[in-house]
């Protein structure tokens, strides 16, 4: 299964997770997983930290995920600068997930003070260790040209390198970038290929993208059930366009009989969320509905299992 990856690899992943390899004592490594597993938060963290202050990078990552979030129940604030701190004394080391979130870091001036190029430094480090996450970052430098001249070529590569680990994200931006034609020739049947790589692992904007190729027929024949399918599962999401586009698809029956009531309950859910479009359509279908559909769609809406967008 490909994982679904942001901006930055911050997960906070339990304690018990945080070393593959343990490079510590056996011992002391088996005392901290089990006090967190049985919820002795403060000894753990304090074992943790021991380990850490010895110079272990994966004790110091772990360091800088407690701190980068915050864990009450171990007295641990949530403190940037620490766990900038304990990151950055990690990626000295080489250790490679933490190179990436000194460089993450870095981009958005968190616990630093913002600086592209400091960034790019980091993310490279981490990527030429083969960094999943890093290579992804990287390559976002490269496509939007911050901190370096943009290279679409260069992101591409990067994207690449980063999707083949299964990096969901960099699928669709792979999928995006063959759509579009950036640092490649356009073919749409290459980007339907990478959008349905990530979709079918729950990415909702690959969702909303492989729905937006199946409606038009880009790489696929049209196909309005397939499309409403996935615009169904990337609404479900919390993406107010694809919640938008099922309105559509209800008000002129594309794909599914044609349902108005159905068709202003999802209208109205992309409304509430600011989406504009649906705000007029939902202020056009107004007049072609009775207020007792009205009533019905609205109730209809508050029934819908819907995610928050990310």
């Amino acid at each position: 299964m490909r994982r679904t990856l942001n901006a930055v690899s911050l997960v906070f992943f339990a304690a018990a997770a945080l070393w593959a390899e343990p490079s510590a004592p056996v011992s002391v490594l088996d005392q901290i997983r089990e006090d967190f597993k049985t919820g002795h938060a403060i000894e753990g963290a304090a074992l943790l930290q021991q380990e850490a202050s010895k110079g272990d990078p994966k004790a110091q990552y772990g360091m800088g995920i407690l701190f980068e979030k915050g864990l009450p129940e171990a007295k641990i604030p949530q403190d940037d600068a620490q766990a900038f701190h304990w990151y950055s004394a990690a990626a000295q080391s080489g250790h490679a997930p933490s190179q990436n979130n000194v460089g993450y870091f870095y981009y958005i001036g968190r616990g630093v003070t913002k600086d592209y190029k400091q960034a790019i430094q980091w993310y490279e480090k981490a990527a030429q260790q083969g960094d999943a996450m890093a290579q992804y970052n990287l390559g976002n430098m490269y496509f939007h040209g911050r901190g370096v001249t943009k290279d679409f070529s260069k992101a591409l590569g990067l994207f690449r390198q980063s999707a083949e680990q299964g990096n969901v994200t960099a699928e669709n931006n792979l999928g995006f970038m063959y759509e579009h034609g950036l640092g490649v020739p356009r073919d749409f049947g290459v980007a339907m290929q990478w959008y349905q790589r990530a979709a079918k692992d729950g990415h909702s904007y690959a969702e909303m993208n492989t729905a937006v190729m199946y409606e038009h027929g880009l790489g696929a024949h049209r196909n309005y059930a397939k499309a409403l399918d996935w615009y169904k599962k990337a609404a479900g999401r919390g993406r107010t366009f694809a919640q938008w586009k099922l309105g559509r698809f209800y008000e002129n029956g594309w794909g599914t009989p044609k349902d108005l009531v159905e068709a202003y309950a999802w209208y109205w859910v992309a409304s509430q969320q600011g989406n504009k479009r649906a705000a007029d359509s939902l202020h056009q279908l107004e007049s072609k509905i009775t207020p007792a559909q009205v009533s019905e769609a609205r109730d209809r809406a508050t029934h819908f299992t819907l995610q928050k967008a990310p």
